[in-house]
């Protein structure tokens, strides 16, 4: 018994920081803390291969960014982002030793169905107490949420496709995984996550157009069924139909989006920096500092209502996109490198339609988050991106 703990000791590390993942900051720094610690003492050359090109364009990335900043003497405040691409890069090397990646895909789906089920039954007490779903309330909602309603929903996408790819690869328990990935979709539509609902109906686009095989007017027929379903979704559910800003009309709808959509202000803030004299359109601002003094500058004279600005002042809102957000610190070069990153993805896993699936959940989520800025953003990166995705299975 004791030889055997002792040699899936590593295992049970990996698996334990992944479960906790979902529920907590701190243990899962523990657990990385232990994993590091079994690493080195079974220090393993191997895992620092860099097996594929989109993981060396990363690297040259990060490379190109940390060298910059430290140009610069801004490295010490840059360093809070650039740690967290480090982290995603540590977290792939570590569980590099892990070689069943079916049972890891599994611990990740528990720690995703755990913390889904967790949030079912608190968004059930508070409807049993109130009589409403408040879901279009992002304040209100994230009290009921686990995770940032953000953020829970697109962990909700991945443990969906994992379901989904497990239900077609596993026949015995393939009704479970098929159950499952329905509960998955309709939590997503219960909570009015719109960036997960373009997602799944992306993904599902995706597939009808490069990998369903039939003739061409048929994946037209399948497409446009497609869009009139989405417009089903949106328009069919008030909560899903507040969150997309639908209205009587288009100028209300806009009017709607411009008070309470604050990506529409800080993009447009961001587009504003890059007309400034100091914006260098090959390198971008000096720094992360400057970006930030910046978006609160816009924020300040852009704004006039008063209780909108204090509310964008108090957050100090980022970039809300990580394309953006490299553009801005790197300029051309560091946005045409990430952009890079992702084209050799999608040309790496081209003829596997579920990774290609978790490379476009990925994208889209970067378009409107800054997956990097977050320690469990980063988690998710190493774990999804540098490992799921570039292993082959045994299967």
């Amino acid at each position: 018994m004791k030889s055997f703990i002792e040699k899936n000791l590593y295992h049970y590390a990996a698996y334990f920081m992944i479960l906790v993942l979902f529920f907590s900051k701190a243990l899962p720094n523990i657990g990385l803390i232990i994993l590091t610690i079994l690493f080195l003492i079974k220090f393993d050359i191997k895992a620092f291969k860099i097996n594929s090109y989109s993981k060396q364009i990363l690297l040259i990335l990060l490379f190109y960014l940390i060298v910059k900043s430290a140009l610069y003497g801004n490295l010490s405040f840059d360093f809070r982002v650039y740690k967290g691409i480090l982290l995603a890069f540590w977290i792939s090397i570590l569980l590099c030793k892990i070689k069943d990646i079916k049972t890891l895909k599994l611990i990740v789906l528990i720690g995703i169905d755990a913390c889904i089920l967790i949030s079912m039954f608190l968004i059930g007490v508070f409807y049993f107490q109130t009589g409403i779903l408040p879901f279009s309330n992002t304040a209100e909602v994230n009290k009921l949420l686990l995770l940032e309603r953000p953020y829970i929903a697109f962990i909700t996408v991945l443990g969906f496709l994992i379901s989904l790819e497990k239900a077609i690869i596993i026949s015995k328990w393939r009704k479970f995984y098929l159950f499952n990935s329905v509960l998955l979709l309709g939590f997503i539509l219960l909570i009015s996550a719109r960036i997960s609902i373009i997602t799944v109906f992306a993904i599902a686009g995706v597939y009808f157009v490069f990998y369903f095989k039939t003739k061409w007017y048929k994946k037209i027929l399948f497409a446009l069924a497609l869009g009139l379903l989405f417009v089903g979704v949106v328009m069919s559910n008030k909560n899903i139909r507040e969150r997309f800003f639908i209205k009587s009309n288009l100028e209300k709808s806009l009017q709607e989006a411009s008070d309470y959509e604050p990506r529409i202000v800080i993009w447009n803030c961001a587009y504003k920096m890059t007309k400034q004299d100091d914006f260098i359109l090959l390198t971008g601002f000096d720094g992360y500092q400057k970006i930030k003094n910046n978006l609160l500058d816009c924020y300040a004279s852009s704004i006039e209502n008063q209780s909108k600005k204090e509310y964008f002042l108090s957050e100090k809102f980022n970039t809300h996109n990580q394309f953006i957000d490299f553009y801005l610190v790197g300029g051309i070069i560091a946005f045409l490198l990430f952009s890079a990153f992702f084209v050799a993805l999608f040309l790496e896993l081209r003829l596997d339609f579920f990774k290609i699936a978790i490379v476009i959940a990925f994208l889209l989520f970067f378009i409107v988050e800054n997956i990097f800025y977050r320690q469990f953003g980063c988690y998710l990166f190493g774990i999804f991106t540098l490992i799921l995705l570039q292993r082959k299975e045994d299967e």
